[in-house]
């Protein structure tokens, strides 16, 4: 399983504690940008490394949501853990950030992968994403 010290990040001014007990949490990844099939797919890779009780929906591709003109490939994630909310939003941002994603990407509408935390213990975290296309395909195939 993937390890990390989690005492070296801080929320605030207080150190991110993970939960006691497994939850369920639900991701969202894509990208538009590079090798999108190998992005993705190292990312899904990566998670079942994060992860217990790994499932993913297949590879699939949607239209930008946001109207741009490149297509995502994109897979929902499913998957048990103990780690907090927050250590796993700042796992991905820290992938995220391995694989090339940078505010010059992002600025140039490059997405070489994102990797979203949608649902942690059955709180929708991100309402948008939970309501597009990109999501709902992935997340029936879950």
């Amino acid at each position: 399983m993937f390890q990390v010290d989690f005492n070296k990040f801080k929320d605030s001014d207080n150190v991110i504690a993970s939960t006691t007990k497994d939850v369920e949490a639900i991701f969202s990844i894509g990208s538009n940008w590079g090798n999108r099939h190998a992005s993705v797919s190292e990312g899904l890779k990566w998670l079942s490394n994060v992860l217990s009780d790994f499932r993913c929906s297949s590879i699939y591709a949607t239209p930008d949501c946001h109207g741009g003109i490149k297509e995502y490939l994109n897979a929902v994630v499913y998957g048990k853990t103990s780690l907090s909310k927050k250590e796993l939003e700042i796992l991905c941002k820290k992938y995220e950030a391995e694989c090339g994603r940078d505010e010059e990407m992002r600025d140039a509408g490059k997405v070489p992968v994102d990797i979203d935390l949608v649902i942690y213990d059955g709180d929708i975290l991100r309402h948008n994403d939970y309501k597009r296309e990109f999501f709902k395909i992935g997340y029936a195939m879950i």
